[in-house]
């Protein structure tokens, strides 16, 4: 998810697919807010496990996210407003940066539907019903394809196929589509005295 959090860079390109974009955003129409369990593989290109981690998120459009990996080492990642942190606890580190929770970088462009990014920053393709393809449309992406199967109105499982022929399998489960989740639940606050990293003056 890491990779997911600070890979999506991208930029517009001429040719969308609108009406699978359409698709997709009615596929995900009414998530507001979601919150679950989730386990992620990274997969070699011959299919071999190479990392696993597990963990609890909890999503509120349209700029807040929180994914807090218990295992196999406790991270903390959370995206707030214009802000993304991540807390190493293991390493006592602390990552803070800027980001525009209405550009490709944040994961809620996906996740949420966004219909105005999707449109100018992806190549979306309906494969099958609830399972969609998403290609990014320059030639610098960080990733090859997003792979997104939805299930009952909700993100069930994401793929991430990088440019060394791997897989990021994430899969979400124990979902709750309505979760009460507001602003402050995203707060963070580094503790005190650890070291922290900015992109800041």
């Amino acid at each position: 998810m890491r990779g997911l959090l600070l890979g999506l860079a991208l930029v517009l390109a001429p040719a969308f697919a609108h009406a699978d974009t359409a698709a997709l955003q009615q596929a995900l129409k009414g998530l507001d807010s979601l919150s679950g369990e989730f386990q992620q593989t990274l997969v070699s290109e011959y299919g071999k496990a190479l990392e696993q981690s597990s963990g609890r998120f909890s999503l509120l459009r349209p700029a807040y996210l929180s994914w807090h990996i218990l295992a196999p080492e406790e991270q903390l990642l959370v995206a707030a407003d214009d802000v993304f942190w991540h807390y190493d606890v293991e390493l006592e580190a602390v990552t803070r940066r800027r980001i525009d929770p209405g550009n490709p970088t944040s994961p809620l462009a996906i996740l949420g539907g966004d219909r105005a990014v999707l449109d100018d920053y992806y190549e979306v393709t309906e494969t099958a019903p609830g399972e969609f393809s998403l290609l990014p449309l320059f030639s610098g992406a960080e990733f090859m394809a997003v792979e997104l199967t939805v299930v009952d109105a909700l993100p069930s499982v994401m793929r991430i196929h990088d440019r060394l022929g791997r897989t990021t399998l994430i899969e979400l489960k124990s979902l709750d589509a309505s979760p009460a989740l507001a602003p402050e639940d995203f707060g963070f606050e580094p503790p005190a005295g650890i070291d922290i990293y900015s992109d800041e003056p």
